[in-house]
C-alpha cells in the first residue's frame, strides 16, 4: 500500500464521487475506480459503500483514513520545508487569487517579474473557492478575507475601493442618474444572490434600496463585460474598471466601498525565496489601486 494509492482514498472521502474525485486528481474516473478497487484488495476489506449522497466510508474505510491524513500532513509538511529551502529561487509557485486581481493587476505586469527571475515559473489559480493552503492546493493565496487558521500567516497588502460604473452606451439610451437615489430605477448588473453577503453588495443595498438586477453573474470580469456593453450600472473594483475605456464612474463625490486585501501563505513557507520576490513585487504592482486614505 502506497501513499499514492492513499492519495485516492483520501479525495474520494473529501469529493463523494468518483467523477469529482478524478477531477481533482486529474484523472479518468475509470482510473480512480481501479486504484479503489485495488486497495481494497490489498486492504482485504471494502472502504466505501455508495448511498444516494454519494460514497459514505465503511469503519473499515475510516480506519484507513485516520492513517492516511497523518500520513498527508507529513508529507505535505515535507515539501512545504523543502520549498522553504532559502537556495531554491527556481521553480513554481502556485497562486491563486480572484478573477478581476488576476486578469488586470497581476497578468499585464507579471512580465516584470519573470524578467527578474527567469527561473520562476507561476502557476496562476482563478478559482473562486477558497483552497486548502495546508494540503498545498497553492502555495499563496491574495484574498479579500483575513484567515483565522493559527497555521497561515496573513500580510495585508491595503485597501482597494469600488465604485459605481456605467457605460456610456447605456447612460445615452436611459439618461444619467445624478443621484444615489436616482440610480434606483435604473438595472443593475451584480454578483449571485448567495453572495449579497459580501461587504460591497450590503453597501450597494445601503446606498440603493432593492437595486433592480437584470444580470448576476460570479466573476467580477462577467460583470465588467456586462457593464462595458451596456447591459446596466455595476459596482466594480477600480482597478478593473479603470481598464475598461467604454465605461466610466459615477457619483464621483460619494465614497463607495473598500475591500482590505491580504497575501494568505502557510507558516512553513516562511523564508522561501520566491514567495518573498513574489509578494514585493504584487505590493509594488497594487500601489497605485489601493485606497488613498486622506
Amino acid at each position: 500500500m502506497s501513499w499514492d494509492d492513499l492519495r485516492y482514498l483520501l479525495a474520494l472521502q473529501r469529493e463523494g464521487s468518483h467523477k469529482a474525485a478524478a477531477r481533482v486528481l486529474r484523472v479518468d474516473p475509470t482510473t480512480v475506480s481501479r486504484r479503489l478497487l485495488a486497495l481494497e484488495a490489498a486492504s482485504g476489506a471494502t472502504l466505501f459503500i455508495r448511498t444516494p449522497d454519494g460514497l459514505k466510508t465503511t469503519p473499515a474505510g475510516q480506519t484507513l483514513l485516520t492513517h492516511a491524513e497523518r500520513i498527508e500532513a507529513e508529507v505535505l509538511a515535507s515539501e512545504r520545508e523543502l520549498l522553504a529551502n532559502p537556495t531554491a529561487m527556481a521553480g513554481p509557485l502556485r497562486v491563486t487569487g480572484g478573477d478581476a486581481l488576476i486578469n488586470a493587476v497581476v497578468l499585464p505586469a507579471l512580465g516584470r517579474l519573470l524578467a527578474a527571475h527567469p527561473d520562476f515559473v507561476i502557476e496562476l489559480q482563478t478559482e473562486t473557492a477558497v483552497v486548502d493552503l495546508a494540503r498545498r492546493e497553492a502555495d499563496v493565496a491574495v484574498r479579500f478575507v483575513r484567515p483565522k487558521e493559527s497555521t497561515l500567516v496573513a500580510r495585508r497588502l491595503g485597501e482597494l475601493p469600488f465604485a459605481i460604473f456605467a457605460s456610456e452606451t447605456y447612460l445615452m439610451r436611459r439618461g444619467i442618474p445624478r443621484t444615489l437615489a436616482a440610480a434606483a430605477s435604473h438595472d443593475f448588473i451584480g454578483y449571485h444572490q448567495a453572495l449579497d453577503h459580501l461587504p460591497q453588495v450590503r453597501w450597494l443595498h445601503r446606498a440603493i434600496r432593492s437595486p433592480r438586477y437584470v444580470i448576476r453573474a460570479s466573476t467580477l470580469t462577467t460583470q465588467t463585460i456586462a457593464c462595458a456593453e451596456g447591459l446596466g450600472l455595476a459596482l466594480l473594483p477600480v482597478f478593473m474598471a479603470s481598464r475598461e475605456p467604454r465605461i466610466r464612474r459615477l457619483f464621483a463625490r460619494h465614497g463607495g466601498p473598500a475591500r482590505e486585501l491580504w497575501a494568505v501563505f502557510h507558516l512553513d513557507m516562511r523564508g522561501n525565496p520566491r514567495l518573498s520576490a513574489f509578494l514585493a513585487w504584487l505590493s509594488e504592482v497594487l500601489e497605485p489601486h489601493l485606497e488613498k486614505r486622506r
